[in-house]
């Protein structure tokens, strides 16, 4: 039997709200990468990428993962998307997500050139996303 992605409903109101989310926390992960912040960096980074994601499918199909995993959530983006395109950003979010651990739980820190190719594609998610929500 196949797995079915968990989904909530998302207001064009809230598609607003993750949006605007996105955007924060990629101008914040920008400023923290000038100041060698590479902590902070990388967890707005990687929060960047999760507002993305939900602002694109909200704008898009009107719903988001509920999952307990972000990795319903890129299984969600594929589904709904369904192109190559789509499952080379997906497996860029997972890429992404991937370095959620290290960023909040972990007691380690990031490095410069972990938080710098991070920014990389969490900056490529996003402009992605964007893109996907204003076509």
């Amino acid at each position: 039997m196949a797995r079915v992605t968990r989904t909530v409903k998302v207001t064009e109101a809230e598609v607003g709200v993750f949006l605007t989310k996105a955007e924060q926390f990629m101008e914040t992960a920008r400023d923290a990468l000038a100041k060698d912040n590479w902590d902070a960096a990388a967890h707005n980074a990687v929060h960047c990428a999760i507002s993305s994601n939900d602002a694109l499918l909200g704008a898009r199909y009107g719903l988001r993962s509920s999952g307990q995993s972000h990795k319903d959530a890129a299984t969600l983006l594929v589904e709904k998307e369904g192109t190559e395109d789509a499952r080379k950003n997906a497996t860029r979010f997972l890429k992404i997500i991937s370095k959620k651990n290290i960023v909040q739980y972990e007691g380690r820190s990031m490095s410069e050139a972990e938080a710098r190719a991070l920014m990389v594609d969490a900056t490529r998610f996003f402009e992605w996303a964007k893109s996907r929500i204003d076509s």
